[in-house]
């Protein structure tokens, strides 16, 4: 099995040693256990998704051991017993590694997954999954607390610290260091260290001016009211209530037969008859879960007439082979079809979050601030559900969530939207084509016009962020596109470039530093998306970078 930091020897006393081996682990212990030379221990009782092949959840003792040094600073250790061939062993995870502890989907279990920089490198965190969602929360808690404490970690965010979203939903946030952006002294990706914040969001948008808004599932609009709990109490008056409703889907594919028609018995390459989108995992109506027992369902399966390409009136969807473009309606040439199926979850936390009603959102970008910057409004723009382009009005670190949306007139529905640090607005149509807003100012927060930008050629964009005096692209091939020549009195800048391939979502920075989620790892062709990087090497004088440093990829 996979183990960290091997040429170290835990701090262990031989009774504590003992106990571990004879007690049975029913539940974690509030107190400590064990008081032996400064040193305490927790125990508990979880599962562990084993290391090694042939892969399979197994019962483990787990204990967390902390010992208080004579300057008072704390080394903690979190030790997973196991047996295996009737030999008893442990793996060892020393508390001041640990670069995120979150929770993840597998197996329909409350399950959390620890990161190291080791683990982050070979892909492979330790997942361990607990009886209960208490259960699970109690030991996120008192591990992610343990780990905030050895680094000086405590209170609410900082102003520049950095937001995330897991696939889930969940709200990570990593603390930079002073060094972070320094190329002397750059942070490596798999050192930082992410800590989860109380909420729910499907993605986020933050400055260094202290303000976050977040946008759910289901397009409602939330923004960071600056509070923060490590224990959050359910009447603590600033943790608000936070609901999401999201769709799961499922496919139901068939295949023409000359002599019956359409049938779901497809021939032997083809795709599960029902499986996900892509086609590559097979999802049946029975077998699709919500995406934790954290949500429940809210309606029954039903065929989704919403579908992009159109339907028939059934819900069908036709094509010439798997996988290709689907179209509504069937034609002498189309020998496969599919029906997408639909149904509702929904989910209820707590967090430190507010609404802001009443218009549903699909993108949102906050102009990225300096820290030092002194604004009596921050701008903010944003994208309604239905594409239309809006400008949030009286935003402030005083006031985050602003006072009223003022629309911004179009002739076509959007998908993306940013605006840099100069206040330049870049946004993309839903069809792929790209525009820039003209003339925006604190004086004039809507700008004049719209102006046409060249899409990079036989691409169709789908997502940008613009920074101080640089924007970026990617595509829905995803690759990353830089816009050269960008000028303060030619902002518009003169042609794409294509720097990378590889990329879901980028983000750029205040000082241009440019971050993306990946699409892969290279190296790990089976690794899911999601892993964050960083671009590096960006500065004045090659405002591309060089190379990315891949980091942690949760799902």
């Amino acid at each position: 099995p996979l183990t960290c930091s091997l040429s170290l020897t835990p701090v262990q006393s031989a009774a504590w040693r003992e106990q571990v081996q004879q007690q049975e682990h029913q539940e974690i212990s509030r107190k400590p256990l064990e008081r032996s030379n400064s040193v305490w221990v927790r125990k508990g009782a979880l599962r562990w998704w084993r290391d090694w092949k042939p892969q399979r959840w197994v019962d483990v003792g787990v204990a967390l051991e902390q010992s208080t040094k004579s300057d008072g600073r704390k080394d903690s250790i979190f030790f997973v017993y196991y047996t295996q061939y009737d030999e008893k062993k442990y793996l060892q995870l020393f508390i001041n590694e640990v670069t995120a502890l979150v929770p993840v989907l597998q197996d329909c279990h409350y399950t959390f997954a620890v990161y190291t920089a080791e683990r982050t490198k070979q892909r492979w965190p330790l997942v361990l999954a607990a009886p209960s969602e208490e259960h699970m929360n109690d030991w996120l808690d008192l591990l992610s607390g343990c780990c905030c404490e050895c680094r000086g970690i405590a209170g609410t965010p900082s102003r520049q610290a950095l937001w995330s979203t897991t696939s889930k939903g969940d709200i990570m946030l990593h603390e930079p260091s002073l060094s972070l952006e320094a190329l002397a002294h750059a942070v490596p990706c798999d050192l930082m260290f992410w800590r989860q914040i109380p909420g729910h969001l499907r993605c986020v948008e933050s400055n260094s001016l202290g303000l976050v808004w977040g946008i759910g599932w289901d397009g409602t609009a939330w923004v960071y009211s600056g509070s923060f709990g490590q224990h959050p109490s359910p009447v603590n008056p600033e943790m608000h209530l936070q609901t999401d409703v999201r769709s799961i889907h499922v496919y139901e594919n068939q295949r023409w037969n000359p002599m019956t028609g359409y049938t779901d018995k497809g021939l032997p390459t083809d795709r599960p008859m029902w499986s996900d989108e892509s086609g590559l995992k097979e999802c049946t109506k029975g077998n699709t879960h919500p995406p934790s027992p954290q949500w429940s369902w809210v309606s029954e399966w039903a065929v989704d007439f919403t579908v992009p390409g159109g339907t028939d009136k059934e819900g069908w969807q036709y094509a010439a082979d798997f996988p290709t473009t689907f179209h509504g309606h069937k034609t002498m040439k189309d020998f496969v079809r599919r029906r997408r199926w639909t149904r509702r979850c929904k989910i209820t936390v707590r967090g430190p979050w507010k609404m802001v009603p009443p218009i549903h959102l699909s993108d949102i970008s906050l102009m990225p601030c300096l820290a030092q910057s002194k604004m009596e409004e921050v701008p903010v723009w944003a994208l309604s559900d239905k594409g239309d382009v809006l400008c949030r009005l009286g935003v402030s670190p005083q006031n985050p969530a602003g006072s009223s949306w003022l629309h911004v007139g179009t002739d076509q529905p959007f998908k993306s939207i940013s605006i840099g640090g100069a206040s330049q607005v870049w946004a993309i149509t839903r069809d792929g084509a790209v525009f820039y807003r003209g003339s925006v100012s604190p004086e004039n927060p809507a700008g004049e016009c719209w102006y046409h930008i060249p899409s990079p050629p036989r691409q169709n964009l789908r997502q940008l962020s613009v920074g101080r005096t640089s924007v970026f692209a990617v595509d829905e091939n995803s690759n990353l596109w830089y816009r050269q020549g960008l000028t303060p009195s030619y902002p518009q800048g003169s042609a794409w470039e294509l720097i990378s391939n590889n990329v879901t979502k980028v983000s750029v920075g205040p000082l241009d530093q440019v971050w993306i989620v990946a699409d892969g790892v290279p190296g790990f062709p089976t690794e899911t998306p999601g892993a964050i990087c960083h671009r590096l090497s960006v500065g004045p004088m090659q405002p591309k970078g060089l190379s990315w440093d891949y980091g942690i990829g949760v799902s």
